[in-house]
């Protein structure tokens, strides 16, 4: 599996993930970052990075 990274800003704190395929997705699901910068979902593996400020 190709692994996609999508970029985010810094001051963003929460995303949310549907899988992105015009409804075919997945259910959409919301995760905070936290401590983190990265964060994998859990549904389709898509990677979200927080940009470094």
């Amino acid at each position: 599996m190709d692994e996609e990274v999508t970029k985010v800003p810094a001051d963003i704190e929460t995303i949310c993930c549907d899988g992105g395929q015009d409804g075919l997705g997945h259910p959409a699901v919301y995760y905070t970052f936290g401590s983190t910068n990265k964060i994998v979902c859990s549904y389709c593996g898509k990677i979200y990075e927080r940009d470094q400020e």
